[in-house]
């Protein structure tokens, strides 16, 4: 059925809130403490073009107001504090588009994506394409696939605070992946991703982020579903294995339940946990004396840490109408580090995520 277009068109509209807890005072003893709180309007149409062909659009839309950490200093007792960028101070928007389409074989799909995005400090466009196997007397699927995106970057306030002018990077990445039906019941997937960036890789908003200009990320994926006839429920498991050679490995785990109530009504129960190690050049205490050119960042997002996550969401399918209400749950911690924690980072996310969407089938 995979290797089918879609018989009917749908559209599909959700609006999301994501709003990060304030910063404690104690982690940072002066200025703002308000975090980042972005609001996020999703749209996309899949549509059939005659026997063999089908089209998509994506369009999305983005706020995002807050504050960020802008460099780390040692408090009296040694611990790391974190000034903020200020959060009266920043606003921004992005605006994203795509459009793809999917050509349908007999024994496979061939597919293919543009896309552009611009906000008021970067700009991003894209491609894609995708391409898809069935073996085995369709049991088994191989899938392949490769992304470019060329991305500049041009702070609004680079003159204020003495940030690059302008600055560009490239992003290319390759998958593989291989898909089993193991039973009426069970599917099995194993995909490898190996991804290349290179050109500027440091963040333009901190007062001192040196990063190298080159990165390799590898990713290693194993997706179990099995479906349970006796309570009409799904288990969905995935595993995640990650490395980059900015020195960042990390583990992901997550899993959801799928129980339908009636024809109507769907609960999906979600939980995931999270941890990487820290990057080879990341320190929580910023070293100004240190050469320009010598690697070295405070950004939480490079530390060594561990996440929880758990959520919900609810379907409801009347008609051609469904609606879907997710709630999400995220808190970033030291203590749930699987890796070693030699430099505790401050600011480490805590966030809540709501989401509404409405899909019609025409």
């Amino acid at each position: 059925m995979s290797d089918s277009p879609p018989p009917q068109s749908t559209a599909s509209y959700k609006v999301s809130n994501y709003s990060e807890d304030d910063l404690d005072r104690s982690e940072s003893p002066y200025g703002d403490l308000e975090r980042y709180d972005i609001d996020v309007h999703q749209f996309k149409l899949i549509s059939p073009i005659g026997r063999n062909l089908s089209f998509s659009l994506d369009a999305n839309h983005e706020t995002m107001s807050g504050a960020s950490p802008w460099y780390t200093s040692s408090g009296s007792d040694g611990e790391p504090l974190v000034a903020m960028s200020g959060a009266s101070g920043i606003y921004d928007e992005r605006t994203e588009v795509s459009v793809g389409a999917s050509y349908y074989l007999s024994q496979g799909t061939v597919s293919g994506v543009v896309g552009y995005s611009e906000e008021n400090d970067y700009r991003a466009k894209y491609y894609a394409f995708s391409a898809s196997r069935n073996f085995n007397d369709e049991l088994t699927t191989l899938s392949i696939g490769y992304s470019y995106s060329s991305d500049n970057i041009f702070p609004t306030d680079a003159d204020v605070f003495n940030r690059v002018t302008s600055e560009s990077k490239n992003s290319k990445s390759g998958v593989v992946s291989i898909s089993q039906i193991i039973s009426q019941n069970s599917t099995f997937q194993l995909s490898l991703n190996i991804s290349e960036q290179s050109g500027f890789l440091s963040d333009p908003y901190k007062l001192r982020d040196v990063r190298p200009r080159d990165k390799t990320q590898i990713a290693v994926t194993n997706s179990y579903r099995h479906f349970f006839r006796d309570s009409n429920s799904a288990l969905h498991v995935n595993y995640r294995y990650y490395h980059d050679d900015f020195g960042i490995s990390s583990h992901t785990i997550d899993s959801s339940w799928h129980k339908n109530i009636g024809g109507t009504f769907r609960i999906v129960p979600n939980i995931r946990y999270y941890s990487q190690s820290a990057a080879n050049f990341f320190t929580n205490i910023d070293d100004f004396m240190k050469p320009l050119n010598e690697y070295q960042s405070s950004d939480y997002r490079l530390s060594s840490f561990g996440a929880l996550s758990g959520g919900i969401d609810i379907v409801f399918n009347f008609g051609r109408w469904s609606t879907i209400l997710s709630a999400e749950r995220y808190v970033a911690s030291d203590n749930f580090a699987s890796f070693s924690v030699n430099r505790p980072s401050a600011a480490l996310v805590k966030f809540n995520r709501f989401s509404i969407g409405l899909e019609y089938i025409f």
